[in-house]
């Protein structure tokens, strides 16, 4: 078959992205999209291990090597900023410093006003000051642990951000003495859309980036369709339940199966109630989609938190943002994306 039959043929491949798997299922890359990279000589592939989950990057168009080592290059050096985690982050340094005015890179300032901004718009249930009750059911350090109530108030205490302090003329960030900053609802999200920024800018054909679950794309699949991507079923979360088309836009799930531990035959899962410092109840998980990725990741743990009822009523009054909310008993698909998602 000449390169041409061969380039016209793999033009249909059908790409299916899983979305909130923290790994990259490499077996459906092998069987999607290899076939097509060796068809296209400017296409490039590859996964790396950044913020805790595996990131997988694909693009095609001139340069597509290099410009997929600048923008893993980008995402590894934001993490190194806004992870808690990491001793040298910036974050660290603000919790380290809390009570006092520490001064930050533009990005973290950024991401900062970006959550408290959420904080605003979502009543107070996304709260970027929840880390010290993370670190009490020890979702970060793995020693997870049902705490007492005693220390849930005490932690409770310190949650608030509206209390976090932002000077952008000085480029400057205070929390209250004993805040803790937690990043992690939010900064993947950020990190993500600055590399899809960066393989904007250098005039990409089109490119998928999945970290763990939060995708952003940039452009259609060769065949000019929609990327297709599949939701996983949250009974079954090796099973994919729903099917949607992502075109030059970002999708990030967040659900009840993706962490958690079992304690008396409990669930106890990461997304965390910064008002009683419990897990959200009611709903298994919540999709996202929108324009950018570091809306849709908050978001996704905002209507998690905020339930059936009041996680659609903030959905339905942003009218750039589409949702598909499952809990128990039920399914709610937004209407912008109801004749779209196909059930599987």
């Amino acid at each position: 078959m000449s390169a041409k039959g061969a380039s016209k043929r793999h033009s249909f491949i059908v790409f299916i992205v899983l979305v909130g798997l923290g790994l990259v299922t490499l077996v459906s890359y092998y069987l999607f999209y290899l076939p097509y990279l060796e068809a296209r000589q400017i296409s490039t592939q590859k996964s790396l291990v950044l913020m805790d989950t595996v990131v997988d990057v694909r693009v095609d168009g001139p340069n597509s090597e290099e410009l997929v080592a600048k923008a893993f290059a980008t995402m590894g050096g934001l993490e190194k900023v806004l992870s808690r985690f990491i001793d040298e982050s910036e974050i660290t340094r603000i919790n380290l410093g809390a009570g006092q005015w520490v001064k930050v890179s533009p990005a973290t300032l950024e991401v900062i006003e970006l959550g408290v901004a959420i904080g605003d718009l979502t009543g107070g249930v996304f709260d970027i000051t929840i880390g010290a009750v993370l670190d009490l059911w020890g979702f970060g350090s793995g020693r997870h642990r049902v705490p007492s109530e005693e220390e849930l108030d005490k932690a409770l205490a310190t949650v608030d951000y509206a209390k976090v302090e932002i000077d952008k003329e000085e480029g400057r960030i205070r929390i209250p003495p004993g805040t803790v900053l937690d990043l992690g609802g939010i900064a993947k999200g950020y990190i993500v859309d600055r590399g899809t920024e960066l393989l904007r800018q250098g005039k990409v054909q089109r490119s998928i980036i999945n970290a763990g679950g939060d995708i952003s794309t940039i452009g259609r699949r060769p065949d000019d369709m929609p990327w297709r991507v599949g939701v996983q079923d949250p009974e079954q979360p090796s099973e994919i339940r729903w099917i949607l088309p992502l075109d030059d836009s970002s999708v990030v799930t967040s659900g009840d199966y993706q962490r958690y531990f079992m304690q008396d035959d409990v669930r106890y899962h990461h997304i965390i109630d910064p008002r009683d410092g419990y897990p959200a109840r009611g709903l298994r998980s919540v999709t996202i989609v929108g324009a950018d990725s570091v809306t849709c990741d908050a978001l996704s743990t905002a209507v998690f938190v905020l339930g059936w009822e009041e996680g659609r009523a903030l959905v339905e009054k942003l009218p750039e943002i589409e949702a598909i909310i499952t809990s128990d008993t039920d399914t709610w698909v937004s209407p912008g994306l109801a004749n779209l998602v196909t059930q599987q």
